[in-house]
């Protein structure tokens, strides 16, 4: 093998970097993989918020923060405050803020900080709504908003569960059936 490397030793360079970048990438613990795709997974999204026209997040930390642990956004037992006007679109968010979207949402079922920015979960019987929120000046401002159906939920129309959203009572925190998150 040596000796047919040494005669093609043009092929055989290509050939050697090809074999290591194919191969060493497999050696790398699953955490630091995980993180690498995690983080171009997020600039690859906000890359497409930036193109929809929404609030311009900001630049990725050159060391990865910690995740914030959830917390309900209003006390165990509390009732929660309806919101007044949903919107037809999760798109129509864009650009609200903060106090602008608990005027017509009501308070979320789940607010957590992350950096700069907040994310915020509305829930519904048949539905969710995923808010996130980035600092503009002093103010939190919508820069994505997707709402989604729960499992056998599949006629759900984005406004009926923007208008579910709205009127939804406060659940036990993290009691409701469904995926959160």
């Amino acid at each position: 093998m040596v000796g047919w490397c040494r005669r093609a030793r043009p092929l055989c360079l290509p050939a050697l970097a090809t074999a290591c970048a194919l191969l060493l990438p497999g050696c790398a613990p699953d955490n630091e993989e995980t993180t690498a795709l995690l983080q171009h997974a997020l600039a690859s999204t906000q890359a497409s918020v930036a193109l929809a026209g929404g609030a311009r997040p900001p630049a990725l930390a050159a060391t990865p923060l910690r995740p914030a642990a959830l917390q309900p956004a209003w006390a165990p037992g509390a009732t929660r405050q309806p919101g007044r006007a949903a919107p037809a679109t999760a798109a129509a968010l864009m650009g609200v803020t903060a106090d602008q979207l608990r005027r017509m949402l009501g308070e979320p079922a789940i607010r957590r900080p992350e950096g700069a920015a907040e994310v915020w979960l509305y829930e519904a019987p048949t539905c969710r709504l995923d808010v996130i929120l980035y600092a503009e000046g002093s103010a939190l401002v919508v820069g994505l908003a997707a709402a989604r159906a729960l499992g056998g939920a599949e006629g759900v129309t984005e406004s009926a569960c923007l208008a579910a959203v709205a009127t939804a009572p406060a659940p036990t925190p993290w009691a409701a059936p469904g995926p959160r998150a």
